[in-house]
C-alpha cells in the first residue's frame, strides 16, 4: 500500500536537497498561498505571491529569503 505524501513535506524535502538558502517560511507561506487560491477563478494567486516576496522583502527579514 502507498501512502500519500504531504506535498509541502516533499517541497521542503526537495528544497534541502538542493542546498538551497531560501526558508523553509517562505517555501511554506508559498505553498500555502497557492494552495488556498488554486481553484479561484480571478487568478490572482501570482499578484499575491509577487507582494508576499515584496513584503519579506520590504520588511528586511533576509533569512526569510535568500
Amino acid at each position: 500500500m502507498k501512502t500519500k505524501s504531504d506535498p509541502l513535506t516533499v517541497l521542503l524535502e526537495v528544497k534541502a536537497g538542493i542546498d538551497s538558502t531560501l526558508s523553509d517560511e517562505l517555501v511554506s507561506a508559498c505553498y500555502r498561498l497557492q494552495s488556498d487560491h488554486q481553484y479561484d477563478k480571478d487568478r490572482t494567486t501570482m499578484k499575491k505571491m509577487q507582494a508576499l516576496v515584496e513584503e519579506l522583502i520590504s520588511s528586511g527579514e533576509e533569512d526569510l529569503l535568500l
